[in-house]
């Protein structure tokens, strides 16, 4: 069954946009990632993000610049052209937010099945 991680990247006193390792969390158990949607609070130009594991970079350039139209990342198990992303128990997922000049909050849902799914 899949299920979702939210997240919400924040700049802690909401003075300056966030940027690069602005979430954290550990993950437990292995699981797939098979989707991933983001948007800023406010519009923000050019923003990203990037999904890490372990400090390298599995999932990178999702658009989260329209706070009205979440950007995606879609792997073949949801529709979409990319393969899906293994994290292994253990691991440490950090979020990046790229180009954020404007938003100070992003709001980034992470949809995994649990295990070790095959493409």
């Amino acid at each position: 069954m899949m299920q979702v991680m939210n997240f919400t990247a924040v700049d802690p006193d909401e003075t300056a946009a966030s940027g690069a390792l602005a979430v954290y969390t550990y993950i437990p158990v292995n699981i797939t990632i098979v989707a991933v949607s983001a948007a800023p609070l406010e519009d923000d130009a050019g923003a990203t993000i990037d999904i890490n594991d372990d400090g390298s970079g599995v999932i990178a350039g999702v658009d989260a610049s329209d706070k009205d139209v979440p950007g995606t990342w879609k792997s073949t198990h949801v529709g979409g052209t990319n393969a899906p992303v293994v994290v292994a128990a253990g691991s440490e997922l950090t979020i990046d937010v790229n180009n954020g000049a404007a938003a100070n909050r992003f709001n980034v849902d992470i949809w995994f099945l649990p295990g070790t799914v095959k493409a």
